[in-house]
C-alpha cells in the first residue's frame, strides 16, 4: 500500500524529515524551519514520492499546526504516542545516541514496522469542532480539581458543613460567596444572613437542599474550624472559579452540541437511541471516530479506543492479560467509558450483561471494561447499519 515511510520529529522552531523505503534505508533527510515558507518546502519535496504516508509524535501541540496543513493538502498521516516511539528505539538499538534526526528516522521505521495498526495512529481531527471537544474536556478537568481543592479548604475552616451537605449545591455556594468562614456567619447580621440565605435557597437547585436556615447557623456556632482572612478569601476564591467554570462548560458544551448536531444528526439520533447515552457523551464519541466507515471491523475499532485485551507473546506460549491496552485514543475511552456507566444505570439490558459479568466473579472495573466492550459492538453494528437500538441488535 505504501512505497514510502516519512518520519518527522517536531520541536517548536523546526522539523526534521526522514524518508524509509520498503527496505529500511534512510534515502533522504533534511531540516526546515516551523513556518510557511518551511511547509511549502516540505510539501514540494513530498510531492516527489508517490504512496507516502507520514508519521510524528504527539508533543502536546507543536505538531498540530504541521499536521493540519499535511491534512489540508489530502497526505495520509498518523500521529503516535511518543512512549510508543521511545519503547520501539529501545528495543531496536543498544545505542545511547539521541538526536533530532536520528529520532525522525526511528518514528519512520516505526511506522513501517506498525503499518497494520495503522487504524490506531489516525490523528485526531484539528477541527473547530475537535477543539471545542478539547477545551470541553480541559473545562471538565479544571472544575474538578477545583472542587478538590474547595472541598479540601473547606474541610479546614467550615468542616462540619461538608459533613453535612452537598457543597457543590448551588444554593450552599451562594451563601458560602458571601459568608465563607463559620466566624463570618456568626458576625453577620441575622436580617443579612437570612436574606442572603432565603435568597440562595429560591435557586432551582436550591429547593432540594435540605439544610434549614436554623441548622446552618448552628454549625457555624458549634464549627471548629480555622477563621482568618486569609483562607475565607481563599474559599470564596475557589468559590468565584467553580462557578465561572460552569458557566464556561454550560456554553461550550451547548455549542459544541449544536455543531455535531448540524454535521452528524443521524449519528447523534443513532447512538440517542440507547437509553443512558446522553447528548454529550454521544457528541464527544462521534468526533472522536468522525466516520464509522474508517474502521473495517469493529476490532479495529476497539483497538482504535484503547479497549482490546493485551496479550504476550513468547514461542509457542500466547498469553492473553486481563488488561486493556490503553493504545488507543485516550478521548475516546473517556467519552465511551461514560457512557457506558450511563447505560450500566440505565439501561435494563446493558445492566444485566453488567450484573451477569459480576457474578462471574468479575470486579466492578473488569465488568465495566467488558461493558464497555459490548457497548462499542452494539454501537459499531448500528452505526454500520444506519439502525437505531433495539434488544435484538445487541
Amino acid at each position: 500500500m505504501f512505497k514510502y515511510f516519512i518520519g518527522v520529529d517536531v520541536s517548536k522552531d523546526k522539523f526534521n524529515f526522514a524518508v524509509i523505503n520498503g527496505d529500511l534505508e534512510n534515502i533522504d533527510n533534511g531540516c526546515i524551519e516551523m513556518n510557511r515558507t518551511g511547509f511549502e518546502e516540505f510539501k514540494s519535496k513530498l510531492d516527489f514520492y508517490q504512496d507516502i504516508i507520514i508519521a510524528m509524535e504527539s508533543t502536546g501541540s507543536y505538531h498540530i499546526n504541521l499536521l493540519s496543513f499535511l491534512g489540508a493538502n489530502n497526505f495520509k498521516t498518523a500521529l503516535v504516542n511518543p512512549a510508543l516511539i521511545k519503547k520501539f528505539s529501545e528495543g531496536s538499538s543498544l545505542r545511547k545516541t539521541k538526536t533530532d534526526e536520528l529520532d525522525a528516522v526511528t518514528i519512520g521505521k516505526f511506522i513501517f514496522k506498525n503499518i497494520e495498526y495503522l487504524d490506531r495512529f489516525v490523528p485526531y481531527s484539528v477541527d473547530e469542532v475537535t477543539a471545542l471537544a478539547r477545551l470541553r474536556e480541559n473545562i471538565v478537568k479544571e472544575i474538578a480539581k477545583t472542587k478538590t481543592q474547595l472541598k479540601q479548604n473547606l474541610n479546614l475552616v467550615f468542616p462540619e458543613i461538608v459533613k453535612e451537605c452537598n457543597i457543590f449545591n448551588d444554593t450552599i455556594l451562594n451563601i458560602l460567596e458571601v459568608f465563607p468562614t463559620p466566624e463570618s456567619i456568626r458576625k453577620a447580621p441575622k436580617s443579612k444572613l437570612k436574606g442572603v440565605f432565603n435568597k440562595a435557597s429560591k435557586g432551582k437547585k436550591g429547593r432540594n437542599l435540605s439544610l434549614t436556615y436554623d441548622r446552618f447557623k448552628e454549625l457555624a456556632l458549634d464549627s471548629i474550624g480555622i477563621s482568618s482572612e486569609g483562607y475565607a478569601k481563599i474559599v470564596e476564591h475557589n468559590i468565584k472559579s467553580l462557578k465561572f467554570l460552569q458557566s464556561q462548560l454550560e456554553e461550550i458544551s451547548n455549542d459544541f452540541i449544536d455543531k455535531i448536531n448540524d454535521s452528524k444528526k443521524d449519528d447523534m439520533e443513532i447512538l440517542s437511541s440507547i437509553k443512558g447515552i446522553g447528548n454529550t457523551t454521544a457528541a464527544h464519541f462521534i468526533v472522536e471516530v468522525r466516520d464509522i466507515n474508517r474502521f473495517e471491523n469493529r476490532n479495529k475499532l476497539s483497538a482504535y479506543a484503547g479497549i482490546d485485551p493485551s496479550f504476550k507473546e513468547s514461542g509457542t506460549s500466547v498469553n492473553i492479560k486481563g488488561k486493556v491496552t490503553k493504545k488507543g485514543n485516550k478521548s475516546l475511552r473517556r467519552a465511551l467509558y461514560l457512557m457506558a456507566t450511563g447505560v450500566m444505570k440505565f439501561n435494563d439490558y446493558f445492566r444485566a450483561y453488567y450484573l451477569k459479568k459480576k457474578s462471574e466473579g468479575m470486579s466492578h472495573r473488569k465488568a465495566m471494561i467488558a461493558l464497555c466492550n459490548k457497548l462499542l459492538r452494539t454501537i459499531f453494528a448500528l452505526l454500520t447499519r444506519r439502525e437505531f437500538f433495539v434488544i435484538k441488535y445487541s
